[in-house]
């Protein structure tokens, strides 16, 4: 009798023991998928502009500076399929933020030239020759900024470094900001320096100008980023 009961007590103990590790290792798990859940929320909704960004309604983006500078609808549309995979990249460190692309003007040369006024003047190799050109005379005129244009590729990189001042959620550009040498994102002349207001929605850190052009009609200029997933931490 006494046998049994001491069998019964250890089976007892032992399945004790068993609901107790399997509570831990519950428990574990749940503690995991929390952090999981913790970390995409983080990811998805960040607090702070420090780290990396990549570009998100590039096309919407751009549609706002090429209506200002006169850019009727039809010919936007020309120009859509020359900014398909458009990309900029946004990374903030410290008080200085950089906005940066690099991208084939080939396409868009030949968009112009399909609706240029005095296209008969040249051909079609000749103008997006021409307007490599304008494109290196350009990139040579910035003294803040990193601009080139490479002839042989196509290739026009651009990264423009700006200062932030987190009291007033501002983000200034001392030379502008420029989309080629064709459009820019203020009123002003290209290399005016322009400052952005900034504010993180759901996830998406919005930079934007409000202003007015010369009929005094309200204009805003807008730049729309997504957090790069995965940062590795520093």
């Amino acid at each position: 009798m006494i046998r049994q009961s001491k069998k019964l007590f250890l089976g007892l103990l032992s399945l004790l023991a068993l609901f107790i590790i399997a509570g831990c290792v519950r428990n574990q798990a749940l503690d995991k998928n929390a952090n999981n859940v913790q970390q995409t929320q983080k990811e998805n909704n960040p607090s702070t502009l420090t780290g990396e960004w990549e570009s998100v309604d590039e096309l919407e983006s751009l549609q706002k500076a090429f209506f200002f500078k006169g850019v009727q609808p039809l010919t936007f549309g020309r120009f859509i399929e020359a900014f398909k995979d458009f990309k900029m990249k946004l990374k903030v460190d410290g008080d200085y933020a950089t906005i940066s692309y690099k991208e084939d003007v080939e396409p868009f040369a030949k968009a112009f030239y399909s609706i240029a006024k005095d296209k008969d003047k040249y051909t079609e190799d000749e103008f997006v020759k021409m307007l490599f050109g304008a494109q290196t005379e350009f990139a040579s005129t910035f003294k803040k900024y990193t601009v080139s244009m490479d002839e042989k590729t196509g290739i026009y990189s651009y990264a423009a470094k700006g200062t932030i001042d987190e009291q007033e959620k501002k983000v200034t550009f001392p030379e502008g900001f420029t989309i080629f040498n064709s459009f820019q994102y203020s009123v002003d002349e290209r290399q005016t320096p322009v400052t952005f207001n900034y504010e993180i929605k759901d996830g998406i850190l919005y930079l934007y100008d409000d202003a007015r052009n010369e009929d005094g009609l309200p204009v805003r200029f807008e730049l729309r980023f997504k957090p790069v997933q995965n940062q590795e931490k520093k």
